[in-house]
């Protein structure tokens, strides 16, 4: 791949991101739509569905599955134009960050072929039920069973903090199918379709005000045999392996990482320059803050903290797009990530001082709340894709060898 091949896509990418982008995008005069909304979804699915069929998206994937082949150079010129201009979001869906991944290397191969096409394209949405009220760090003690009926089986259980539920099509689902069988051993993995009877799902409000998670219900749910992943009763491998990929992208995500290799960048809100430069425009007593040293060290640790993150997300996303296993190591990045951003956030706070109180809607916030905002979604970072325990006790064990 020549430099003279390389400048000419830059300037491809470019051209289309001028003519494809929302009307007003980079402007003051463009309005978002609101997050986790229907109009929210929609655009990232119709963006990502543009991308795709222009060839900027669906790296990473065999082309015989809907895979887009490039070069790694072209993969990293296409995310360097769109982390450039910044680009909206995709579908509110967990299709790219757990299904595909787990389909991938568990599914069979018709499900493959039908499955991973469509969420490379953002055609269909996904959701993954997981966690129960009774069983969340320990996901072996799942209650929802499913009992097989002839060619289908059939589900009755609840899953809580679900995580893109409302506008999913598919749904990932890990239920006891062997009752007598040692834990591990016990559970088996399928894929659902959403509009089926029996199926029901409902908000679950944050102290963020969004209800980002929902809970999801079965009642004599029937799901055909054929949608089961990998053989019966060991749903728990299979599980790990969507979770092993959700703690991967989840922290080369965040990093910025997948921005230099192949992935979209963190919003300027979560950089260390947006701290200087919060920190310069809040006066107290006649002075910004960045006149106080106790806040620039605090603010200066932050950016090594970053800096650390972000090239550690480069490295192990440069490992996936090789097309490399990624093991236990994906615990220590996502420990990292958030708890770094609660440490932020509650630094940001201390910097807005009494204006930390207003949040979103309120006509005195700073940034329209979104400082605010991000302190409070970060206190889910530590539980989400498993608590911080679980991945210290995981790192403990596998990587360091302690005993338990």
């Amino acid at each position: 791949m020549t430099s003279e091949n390389l400048e000419a896509l830059r300037r491809e990418v470019r051209g289309w991101l001028r003519e494809n982008l929302p009307k007003g995008w980079g402007t003051p005069e463009y309005v978002p739509p609101i997050r986790y909304s229907r109009e929210s979804h929609e655009l990232g699915r119709e963006w990502t569905k543009k991308m795709y069929d222009v060839g900027y998206t669906g790296f990473n994937y065999p082309k015989e599955y809907g895979g887009i082949e490039r070069p790694r150079e072209e993969v990293a010129v296409i995310y360097e134009e769109m982390g450039r201009t910044g680009t909206p979001g995709g579908p509110l869906s967990l299709g790219l960050l757990v299904a595909a991944p787990a389909i991938l290397v568990h599914g069979e191969e018709w499900q493959k072929k039908r499955f991973i096409p469509k969420i490379l394209s953002g055609e269909e949405s996904w959701c993954e039920g997981f966690s129960e009220p009774d069983a969340g760090s320990d996901l072996a003690n799942v209650q929802t069973t499913a009992v097989r009926d002839g060619d289908e089986w059939v589900v009755n259980g609840q899953k809580v903090w679900t995580s893109m539920w409302e506008f999913a099509d598919w749904g990932l689902l890990v239920a006891k199918t062997e009752p007598d069988a040692p834990r591990h051993r016990n559970l088996s993995y399928f894929l659902f379709d959403t509009s089926t009877p029996g199926f029901s799902r409902r908000p679950l409000v944050q102290m963020s005000g969004e209800a980002e998670f929902g809970e999801m219900f079965f009642d004599d749910m029937r799901v055909p045999h054929k949608n089961m992943m990998d053989e019966q009763g060991r749903g728990w491998y299979v599980a790990m392996t969507a979770l092993m990929a959700e703690r991967s992208f989840g922290g080369t995500g965040f990093s910025g990482g997948m921005a230099a290799m192949g992935g979209l960048g963190t919003s300027d809100l979560l950089g260390a320059n947006a701290l200087v430069e919060l920190a310069k425009n809040t006066k107290r007593y006649g002075k910004s803050v960045w006149e106080e040293s106790a806040f620039r060290q605090r603010i200066m640790q932050t950016a090594i903290e970053l800096e650390a993150m972000r090239w550690s997300g480069t490295r192990m996303a440069a490992k996936m797009m090789k097309g490399t296993p990624i093991g236990n190591e994906a615990s220590v990045l996502k420990n990292f990530q958030a708890e770094m951003r609660q440490r932020r956030g509650d630094l940001t706070c201390e910097i807005l001082g009494a204006y930390s109180q207003m949040v979103r809607g309120s006509t005195r916030a700073v940034d329209e709340g979104d400082h605010v905002y991000n302190m409070l979604r970060a206190r889910g970072a530590t539980i989400e894709m498993g608590t911080s325990e679980i991945n210290r006790n995981i790192i403990a064990e596998r990587i360091l060898g302690l005993p338990r």
